[in-house]
């Protein structure tokens, strides 16, 4: 017979981020963990274990020693760390210990709907032998990740799921080629597929924009780079009575917020704009729970095969693209379509990740001959610039450079190692004056701005 709950069971589920501080009973864990050991296993042989973590002290420990950096993983009342004993199936081609593991976790996760408590399955765990030490586990078991459970304190909306018919085949596939690429070089990506990454990759942090629920990236709202950037986009949007804003790729909507929250009622228009309707979805999520915004408006990209800012010719007062052309190969066509829409008298900011600053993490990658997305697994493809090479960019696209600024300049790389010897050798007040040195320097505006990891241009269309 068919069974409605069950369905919408499995639609309503969602991952809980933020928890109550009231525990969950010991009766409703057994019949989570029971759920769990009612899933199907690689030759019946059941071999999972779960170890529920309820102790403070202990979360800190297993959390600090697998290095999870997740906030929820502190705060969660209750912890399930599944274990499985792969011993005698380490070769097994299907990896079936790993899918054991996966459907028992799932019947976990519906379980825990199904009792009304919040769960989230962490599996971004970058050293799971430290949850086995935390909690003593034997060496033959591993670690295939946690959840994390308690009373639901958030209500987190659903993400775009693929439909059903893009996902389905019957007798033979018909998928082509694959929907991300383990390759950050940009010329292998289409539009399409970078849209489609950035689509679904949004969502994996929740909507939150309270800094509470920590993740593994680092809080860009906090950057200096960010910092620099909305100062400027406030004293250019004072220029203007009642100016006009656009974003380019707003992605999770920090800054379009930030110029909201600054910017008050004299906007005009704040526009954010990006590439499939799950981000302007996001966004709309996310900022519901703070105010409404009349000034604000989401723009969906024109062609799903090419940059096309819905909005008339010179609409724009105030632009802001922050290190989005490093996803293309050739940026001439998003830059075309920012001069078009860019009024005579605006003016747009743009950031641009520079080639020659020596970003470590690029050069041990082509070193080793690994292009896995790495520290980008969440923003897919990327490109570093020359100065000269983007200038031709810009000035092909016709905007005209204004001004050039450089924020940390490559000897804020060298005075941060010398600050952390300095510390290591108890030459505290030392390291401190090199601290106060690199923070005073941060933006440069003279020859070093050209060897700095970011550039921050300031452009204006060229009169034709």
């Amino acid at each position: 017979m068919l069974s409605a709950d069950f369905y919408q069971l499995a639609s309503q589920r969602r991952s809980t981020r933020r928890f109550q501080e009231r525990p969950v009973p010991d009766a409703v864990i057994r019949r989570l963990i029971a759920a769990a050991t009612e899933a199907p296993t690689a030759c019946n042989r059941q071999l999972w274990q779960f170890v529920v973590i309820t102790d403070p002290e202990v979360k800190a420990l297993a959390c600090r020693r697998s290095d999870a950096q997740q906030s929820y993983f502190y705060d969660a009342p209750a912890v399930v760390a599944v274990f499985y004993d792969c011993s005698l199936e380490h070769r097994n081609p299907c990896k079936t210990p790993y899918i054991t593991a996966g459907m028992a976790i799932y019947a976990l996760l519906l379980a825990a709907e199904a009792e009304g408590v919040g769960a989230i399955y962490l599996g971004g765990i970058r050293r799971p032998k430290g949850i086995a030490e935390a909690v003593g586990a034997p060496s033959f078991l591993e670690n295939l990740g946690v959840v994390c459970l308690g009373y639901r304190d958030d209500a987190p909306p659903a993400p775009p799921h693929r439909p059903v018919d893009e996902v389905l085949h019957y007798n033979r596939c018909d998928l082509r080629q694959p929907r991300f690429l383990a390759d950050i070089r940009p010329h292998l990506w289409s539009l399409r597929q970078l849209a489609d990454f950035r689509d679904k990759l949004l969502w994996y942090k929740g909507i939150g924009i309270d800094a509470k629920v920590l993740h593994v990236n680092p809080d860009e709202r906090f950057s200096p780079a960010f910092q620099y950037l909305t100062g400027r986009l406030g004293i250019l949007l004072g220029r203007h009575a009642r100016p006009r804003f656009l974003d380019v790729f707003s992605y999770n909507g920090d800054l379009v917020l930030q110029v909201l929250l600054a910017a008050g009622e004299r906007p005009e228009k704040v526009y954010a704009y990006d590439l499939t309707p799950g981000i302007l979805q996001y966004m709309r999520e996310r900022f519901r729970p703070v105010a409404e915004f009349p000034a604000l408006d989401y723009l969906l990209n024109g062609d799903p095969d090419r940059p096309a800012i819905p909005l008339p010719d010179g609409q724009i007062h105030v632009m802001s693209c922050y290190e989005r052309l490093e996803q293309f190969e050739d940026p001439q066509p998003l830059l075309r379509e920012m001069a078009r829409v860019l009024a005579p008298e605006g003016r747009a900011v743009v950031l641009v990740s520079n080639r020659f600053y020596p970003h470590q993490y690029r050069y041990r990658r082509m070193r080793e001959k690994n292009y896995a997305l790495g520290r980008n697994w969440n923003r897919g493809p990327e490109r570093k610039y020359e100065p000269s090479e983007i200038l031709r960019h810009f000035r092909a696209a016709g905007l005209t450079v204004e001004s050039v600024v450089g924020l940390q300049p490559v000897e804020l790389k060298l005075a941060a190692l010398a600050e952390g010897v300095a510390h290591r050798l108890g030459a505290h007040a030392w390291a401190d004056r090199v601290a106060d040195w690199r923070q005073r320097h941060y933006v440069a505006r003279g020859c070093t701005r050209w060897f700095a990891q970011t550039l921050v241009f300031e452009l204006r269309r060229t009169p034709s």
